[in-house]
């Protein structure tokens, strides 16, 4: 094996075919894991088994191979390290360079599937006391209803605590809803600081109107 001054494995195979040579503890530590084999540098895996080492060049072509050509099916970077394990090849940086490769091939910037993100960073909502801020939620239209003729659930989550209240109901009215705000959150909980009401249908006038005469921001 010729490596070239850049090469990850030249000072491995100098340490291996010198044991007595001074070298650093890093490359001494990678050396522990590494034998030499008919001039070829082999990684020792915890199971016995040896993957051949190789360098730069060989890197590229392989990952190339896997991921794109007559072996590949454009896979994520995770399974071109398992499948480049799997046929007994290593290097130290083999993860960080698969997925550099991977998010680099045009075809699955082209055809991949959207990832859904959002388009600016999270804020969370912290509360410092249990029962001060709310979240209400709406599910449905539920096809097919329940026996009771129930097509949505009404879901308050308590952001401190994460309990929830819950309600089916047959059709979402400003009436019903005062009735959960009042049975559900006030009369049990007390009056909250604040109410995120996350569903657009839900912000409906009688609503807002009676919460604002509670002194709630909604």
């Amino acid at each position: 094996m010729e490596a070239t001054a850049d090469d990850w494995r030249k000072e491995i195979v100098e340490y291996l075919k010198d044991p007595s040579k001074k070298i650093n503890r890093k490359i001494r530590f990678q050396a522990i894991k590494c034998v030499l084999l008919e001039g070829d540098l082999y990684y020792w895996t915890i199971d016995g088994v040896l993957l051949k080492c190789i360098d730069k060049e060989e890197e590229k072509v392989l990952m190339g191979e896997i991921h794109e050509r007559v072996c590949g099916s454009h896979q994520s970077a995770y399974k071109m390290k398992w499948v480049i394990r799997r046929n007994e090849y290593f290097w130290p940086t083999m993860l960080e360079d698969c997925f550099t490769y991977y998010r680099g091939c045009q075809e699955c910037q082209k055809f991949g599937s959207v990832q859904r993100v959002p388009a600016s960073a999270m804020n969370p909502i912290i509360k410092p006391w249990p029962f001060r801020g709310w979240g209400i939620d709406l599910i449905g239209q539920i096809y097919p209803p329940s026996s009771k003729n129930h097509k949505f659930i009404l879901v308050a989550t308590d952001y401190f605590t994460k309990w929830v209240e819950v309600i089916p109901l047959e059709n979402v009215t400003s009436k019903e809803m005062i009735e959960f705000f009042k049975e559900h959150i006030i009369y049990q909980f007390g009056i909250p600081q604040t109410i995120t009401i996350r569903v657009l249908c839900l912000r409906q006038i009688n609503l807002r109107n009676l919460l604002l005469e509670w002194g709630l921001n909604c």
